[in-house]
């Protein structure tokens, strides 16, 4: 009796000797993981303003809060407001609730719009729930329900397609204009 106890207490000695390394890399692999959801840094009212390759002002950046994500390549914003600049002038500015920026491509969630800051512009605002936009190509789209505002019209549709430098909107498919008189 005596033996059979010793050769079991061996076996759970060698099994936990055994397993010790499997249990150590599954901790590390936890640490990496929780390692790449830690931001790398976090800055609070954030004013960025970026330049393009001649020196120009290109972009600025506003944020209540903004953390980067170095492991992931990702920089997440909270209530961003991005302003879009042509020719040396405000042209665009966009805001939403939640934004991300990863490769390029900034994605602006819930409650975003996009005003036109020039005037006497056909489109001066446009909103949606979702919107993507290639920061370097200054193309954007959105599968999501828009609607557009211009002087005297407002223009429902799902999905849009628009190229900022060209100032050229492209609804996917067109659910409804309404067209306002002189003194509305």
């Amino acid at each position: 009796m005596f033996i059979r106890g010793l050769v079991v207490l061996a076996f759970v000695v060698v099994s936990l000797i055994l397993w010790m390394p499997a249990l150590r890399d599954a901790d590390n692999e936890k640490d990496d993981f929780e390692q790449e959801l830690r931001p790398e840094f976090t800055a609070k009212l954030l004013h960025q303003e970026l330049f393009d390759k001649k020196g120009q002002l290109s972009q600025e950046v506003f944020s209540q809060k903004m953390e980067h994500f170095a492991e992931l390549q990702l920089t997440h914003f909270e209530f961003p407001e991005f302003i879009i600049y042509q020719d040396l002038k405000p042209f665009w500015r966009l805001s939403a609730q939640i934004g991300n920026m990863q490769d390029g491509i900034l994605t602006l969630d819930q409650d975003v719009k996009m005003v036109q800051l020039s005037e006497n512009a056909l489109v001066e605002s446009i909103q949606t729930e979702y919107l993507e936009i290639d920061l370097d190509s200054n193309m954007v789209s959105t599968d999501n329900v828009i609607q557009i505002e211009g002087q005297r019209m407002t223009v429902i549709g799902n999905g849009m397609n628009a190229d900022l430098n060209l100032g050229k909107v492209t609804l996917t498919e067109h659910v409804e204009t309404i067209i306002k008189g002189k003194n509305e």
